[in-house]
């Protein structure tokens, strides 16, 4: 199906509020960081939210790793 529309698809197709719901703002080693929340008490990392270069470079906080807390 095509929509040919100029409004957001956002409001045609808006997404489930549980989705968000399992991520969180949480801060690690002095790090923000985007992360969803997992079953066994750790956060899986999405984003890393800093303007720090080197905080990228950081093995343990790449998308996608998991974190223990």
């Amino acid at each position: 199906m095509i929509l040919y529309t100029m409004t957001p698809m956002d409001q045609i197709f808006p997404t489930d509020e549980s989705v968000y719901s399992r991520y969180m703002m949480i801060t690690y080693n002095g790090v923000q960081l985007l992360a969803e929340r997992q079953e066994n008490n750790g956060y899986r990392v999405d984003r890393i939210l800093s303007t720090d270069p080197a905080v990228y470079l950081e093995q343990s906080i790449q998308p996608g790793s998991i974190i223990r807390e």
